[in-house]
């Protein structure tokens, strides 16, 4: 997939919450949960092999009342950042940036961390 980019600065620093992070492929089935109070764009979901966590609506296709599939590959990680550095915006879910940095990581940074380089 050929994903157009945005470059954002860094403004706040920010570890990563998680070590282990949910992840999922397209066409795996999940179950669903709740949403996100804070981020109502993020579901809580299961994959069959045990691993959950916040992933945004706008990846999966809603099967049953719980049950979805992975409409594209997703991953959690969430990325350590510090001010100044310049990240690539690959795309946006609910107050999230999911970024790529210049050694070529990817994972989310909360959208408040940044703002748009010039």
């Amino acid at each position: 997939m050929d994903e157009s980019t945005t470059p954002v600065r860094v403004t706040t620093s920010r570890a990563r919450d998680h070590v282990e992070n949910s992840r999922f492929r397209a066409g795996d089935g999940l179950v669903v949960g709740h949403r996100n109070q804070q981020h109502p764009e993020f579901v809580w979901c299961a994959t069959e092999d045990g691993h959950a966590g916040w992933a945004p609506d706008f990846h999966l296709e809603m099967t049953g009342a719980h049950e979805a599939t992975g409409l594209r590959d997703y991953d959690a990680t969430e990325l350590t950042v510090e001010p100044g550095e310049l990240l690539d915006r690959l795309e946006e879910a609910g107050g999230w940036l999911r970024c790529r940095t210049s050694s070529g990581h990817e994972g989310w940074v909360p959208a408040d961390n940044t703002e748009p380089a010039d």
